[in-house]
C-alpha cells in the first residue's frame, strides 16, 4: 500500500507499512491516509527547520474521516487509528497548519497513486 502527497512542485510517494496491533498486522485505506498525513507533516516540519522559519500550510486531503478527525469534528472510534491521529496531531501542533477537505478529483496527490 502507498501514500502520496504534493508540496508545491514536489511529489512524493511512500510505502505504507502494515500497522502492528495486538491482534497482528493490519492495513486499510484509513491507515494509509493517516500515514500519508504523518509523512506530509514530517516533510513540512523538516522544511521549517531547514529554512529556520515557520511556514503556514494548508493541508488538503480527500479523506473526510482523517481531515475531520484532525479538525476535531469527528472523534476517533477505531482504536487502531488513535495512535496515528495522536502522532499526526503531535507533529501538527508544532506547525501553522489548516486542514481542508477536497473532492478526490481535485486532489493532485491522488493521481500519483493511479
Amino acid at each position: 500500500m502507498q501514500a502520496a502527497f504534493v508540496v508545491g512542485d514536489t511529489k512524493i510517494v511512500r510505502q505504507v507499512p502494515d500497522l502492528s496491533t495486538a491482534d497482528g498486522p493490519i492495513r486499510s485505506n484509513n491507515i494509509a491516509e493517516y500515514f500519508g498525513l504523518i509523512y506530509l507533516l514530517q516533510y513540512v516540519n523538516d522544511l521549517d527547520r531547514k529554512h529556520g522559519e515557520r511556514g503556514s500550510y494548508l493541508i488538503c486531503g480527500d479523506s473526510e474521516l482523517v481531515i475531520r478527525q484532525m479538525r476535531g469534528e469527528y472523534r476517533v472510534k477505531a482504536a487502531h487509528l488513535r495512535g496515528l491521529r495522536d502522532e499526526a496531531s503531535r507533529i501538527a501542533a508544532g506547525l501553522d497548519v489548516e486542514f481542508r477537505e477536497v473532492p478526490r478529483e481535485r486532489n493532485p496527490a491522488g493521481f500519483l497513486l493511479e
